[in-house]
């Protein structure tokens, strides 16, 4: 697998400033657009599927993709649906097939008869003798592959776009020697995604640097004013500007709004989450709030961001954030400097995970794994904290990029909750969010200690974490 270096580039994206700047790298005209998304598919092909087929001893992957039912892999593919048929000679460039309709010439090398594409699209379904299906027989014994992967998983959503009724016909259409031979495509699919080519991280650069502007907006008194501003308010705010900038998710009825995680004045009867205290839509912003933010925006319909901002909202005479507030933050930056040495591409998730917690445990911070439920985790945290001020911490560090966080997202994922994960290799040059939280007790808060999470999307390489963004190091002021 050839090894792909940064370009400088990057780094000049990661440092742009100001509101224009962040609009300009995303302004752009659909052309221009369609030209960047066509550069990126065409690199994957180039440069990443060779590799990912080889180092999972796939011969030739078949990716059923149906007319009026989008598959998740055709954001890499393009516009096309029928049979995709990528074949590894061994050596050079993968063969790349379609037995359908679509498809650009730069991207695929043999297309399929308008008789096959007619009888795959369902004219005259019924009708149409299985003969048409020959030279798609005939295609795949020529090249007798010794493996065939194909895009049906039981564990990995992105990897299970083939329906139970494609998959017999395309059993039919083989025949019993070839079915044989079925793999799942999910490790393929694992790698193929999470190995990133050049023009893939130039583009999420410049998406996270959209959404670093949005937070850094959102969170100040451009958006907010204290006393009248409410948390829909401001997500509000931030869906109407990424539809202006043309980062948004198109209609929905979601609104991502901050979370209010202490407040000197607010009180609320909720049960404690891990991830907030105060989370009403109708929650007024008032000073003494504590607050984190978490958002995304989606560039070019082919990258997802997931990252957050903290903000602290200044009391009438103060001139400093709350000594307990900027301990307890403090501590959770710390953290991010204890574990990056121990983050690196070539290790497994599970491999990751235990340097991660021997090096913060070494430094006087107590493991909380929890399970991902956010009120059930904070009985955790509170019962492990009871008779100590030393910090906790819990680890989520998750694959990005073509999803949110979510475990739709494939790649290794170091968390204690996503053990199905624990076997995926860190590969080089893949997006993750570095995701943590520690937990800290607060003077004027007895018995309900405060999780910070500080989360980013970076990258990682044989040489560790390398910044996409500038990274969360201080509390943002709403005066």
């Amino acid at each position: 697998m050839r090894k792909l270096k940064i370009l400088p580039f990057v780094a000049m994206i990661a440092c742009l400033h100001g509101n224009d700047a962040a609009a300009d790298t995303v302004v752009q005209s659909l052309e221009a657009k369609s030209e960047i998304l066509h550069l990126i598919r065409r690199e994957k092909l180039d440069v990443v599927l060779p590799g990912a087929m080889r180092d999972n001893d796939v011969d030739m992957w078949i990716n059923v993709i149906r007319s009026g039912d989008p598959d998740p892999m055709q954001l890499h593919f393009g516009p096309v649906w029928g049979y995709v048929i990528f074949s590894d000679p061994g050596d050079g460039r993968v063969q790349r097939a379609i037995f359908g309709s679509g498809g650009h010439p730069d991207l695929f090398d043999h297309f399929g008869s308008d008789e096959i594409s007619r009888a795959i699209e369902g004219y005259d379904y019924g009708l149409v003798d299985d003969s048409v299906y020959d030279e798609l027989r005939q295609y795949v014994a020529e090249r007798d592959p010794a493996t065939i992967a194909i895009n049906s998983s039981d564990w990995l959503a992105i990897a299970d776009g083939m329906s139970h009724s494609q998959y017999l016909k395309l059993e039919r259409v083989l025949g019993e020697e070839y079915a044989r031979r079925f793999v799942s495509a999910e490790h393929l699919i694992t790698d193929f995604r999470s190995r990133r080519t050049q023009s893939e991280i130039v583009e999420f650069a410049k998406a996270l640097e959209i959404h670093r502007q949005l937070l850094i907006r959102a969170l100040s008194r451009e958006v907010i004013t204290p006393g009248v501003t409410t948390l829909e308010d401001v997500g509000r705010w931030v869906v109407e500007e990424s539809e202006r900038l043309g980062v948004s998710f198109g209609v929905d009825t979601y609104i991502p709004m901050p979370r209010i995680l202490y407040s000197a004045v607010s009180d609320t009867s909720a049960p404690p989450d891990v991830r907030w205290r105060i989370y009403d839509p109708r929650q007024v912003i008032r000073r003494g709030d504590f607050m984190t933010y978490d958002i995304s925006v989606r560039h070019l319909e082919y990258f997802t961001t997931d990252y957050k901002r903290n903000a602290y909202v200044f009391r009438e005479g103060d001139d400093a954030i709350p000594e307990s507030i900027q301990r307890a933050f403090d501590r959770a930056i710390r953290a991010h400097d204890i574990m990056r040495p121990h983050i690196r591409a070539g290790r497994t998730a599970r491999q990751t995970l235990d340097a991660l917690v021997a090096a913060l445990e070494a430094e006087g911070y107590l493991y909380t794994p929890f399970i991902d439920i956010g009120t059930e985790d904070y009985i955790i945290i509170q019962n492990a904290l009871a008779d100590t001020d030393a910090p906790g911490f819990s680890i989520d560090l998750h694959a990005m990029g073509n999803n949110g966080g979510s475990l739709v997202t494939v790649g290794a994922s170091v968390a204690p909750f996503r053990k199905d994960r624990f076997d995926l290799m860190l590969q080089e040059n893949t997006f993750f969010s570095f995701e943590y939280m520690v937990h800290s007790h607060l003077a004027e808060r007895p018995g309900l200690p405060v999780s910070i999470n500080i989360e980013g999307n970076h990258l990682i390489t044989a040489r560790g974490v390398e910044y996409l963004h500038p990274r969360n190091e201080r509390i943002l002021e709403i005066r």
